[in-house]
């Protein structure tokens, strides 16, 4: 009996070890300098989602170990620290990233290694329409965001449009998305100028002049984080947003923005911030608010929320494949039609074919209230995602 007994014990043994170790989850976000809000959110929100994972037992009896890690917002650090993280910690998924430039530099190594990467924050459409087949992401990107804001740019009563942003992929791809969009649905509109300053940038003056010497009615930004705080402030010196009839923004309601601005923050600016705390009204939205409000005493940003919703919907996955091996887990995110939950925000889908999510979008305009010492979004417009789905070449 021995003979055959102990290698069985052996088996058994080895696969209880093998079914408690953890799933390790490399995940890159931006922890320093300007822009370190936003890594500390999306790390917070999934922070959030391992603890509840674990705390019903893991995923497939195994818990989440995150191992989180500044990528600085750099693509050479960003693949430097995901190699670190694939090669000596063993990880077996990548997830998060803020930066566009750094989810296209980390995303040739998801190939190489053959390890899925889960993307929750950086939003250029090319790491979409690369078609690789093992990223995924989990929320929606700039070219949704883009077509929400000409849908509603589409309504409004100017035609004199400029823009100001980021000069680097998000910031160019972003504006040439908004104004082919809005001149398809109003081919009467004009561009009367384009101001590109650089990634973190600390004087706006002379664009700032630039744009109101060309007297624009409205004006599209991508600005972002430290950057649009730092713009808002310098603009409103100038009198800008009171010569500027409309200001569009589709991450200006980001609370890395407005948080920081308080009460300094113009009012009337149209902006969306891809999650909104007080929307939707649902019991499952203010669960979530109260959960995260209670571990880090503050409300919960976009970017919290989605990496939030992405930890969960990548746990999905796993269950669904009742395996962590990439292959098992990319047929769960496109089975059926594409992977589906419901996020405090509200319904995603998976596009199966390349791998993004489509769902709706909170705008609204800027407004002080008594209640929040910093702006809220009032006249509230939800894009459908209807309105935000485009083409794709990719194949299954």
């Amino acid at each position: 009996m021995k003979g055959w007994f102990a290698p069985l014990l052996l088996a058994l043994g080895l696969a209880l070890a093998q079914s408690q170790q953890p799933i390790k989850i490399g995940a890159l976000f931006i922890l320093s300098g300007n822009f370190a809000g936003y890594g500390k959110s999306g790390s917070q929100g999934a922070q959030l989602a391992a603890e509840e994972i674990n705390a019903r037992g893991g995923v497939l009896g195994r818990p989440i170990q995150l191992i989180v890690v500044d990528d600085q917002g750099n693509p050479d650090v960003g693949v430097r620290e995901a190699r670190r993280l694939i090669l000596q910690e063993k990880v077996d998924f990548l997830f998060g990233i803020d930066s566009s430039s750094v989810s296209l530099a980390v995303a040739p190594l998801t190939d190489e290694y053959k390890i899925p990467l889960v993307v929750t924050h950086a939003a250029t459409p090319n790491l979409t329409e690369q078609c690789r087949p093992y990223v995924f992401r989990t929320s929606n990107n700039a070219r949704m965001d883009s077509w929400a804001a000409a849908a509603l740019a589409a309504t409004l009563p100017v035609k004199r449009w400029a823009n100001i942003g980021p000069d680097y992929e998000f910031g160019r791809v972003s504006w040439q998305d908004f104004i082919t969009r809005l001149k398809q649905l109003r081919p009467d509109v004009e561009v009367v100028s384009e101001q590109w300053p650089r990634f973190g940038s600390t004087d706006y003056a002379s664009f700032i002049t630039a744009l109101m010497r060309a007297r624009p009615e409205a004006v599209f930004s991508t600005l972002w984080a430290g950057d649009m705080v730092i713009f808002a402030r310098q603009a409103k010196q100038f009198g800008f947003f009171n010569q500027v009839k409309y200001f569009v923004n589709p991450v200006g309601a980001a609370l890395e923005v407005l948080v920081p601005l308080g009460k300094e923050t113009p009012e009337g600016l149209l902006v969306s911030a891809r999650y909104w705390f007080l929307y939707p009204n649902t019991e499952r939205n203010k669960a979530f608010v109260e959960a995260y409000r209670k571990r880090f005493g503050e409300y919960p940003s976009y970017n919290a929320q989605e990496a939030y919703a992405g930890l969960h919907m990548l746990a999905r996955a796993i269950e669904k494949a009742r395996s962590t091996q990439a292959d098992a887990v990319k047929r769960a995110f496109e089975a059926d039609g594409g992977l589906v939950y419901d996020a405090p925000e509200g319904r995603k889908r998976m596009r199966p074919e390349d791998h993004q999510v489509f769902e709706g979008l909170v705008w609204g305009y800027t407004k002080h209230t008594p209640d929040y010492p910093f702006a809220i979004l009032e006249r509230m417009r939800i894009v459908p995602a209807t309105d935000t789905i485009y083409p794709t070449q990719c194949k299954r």
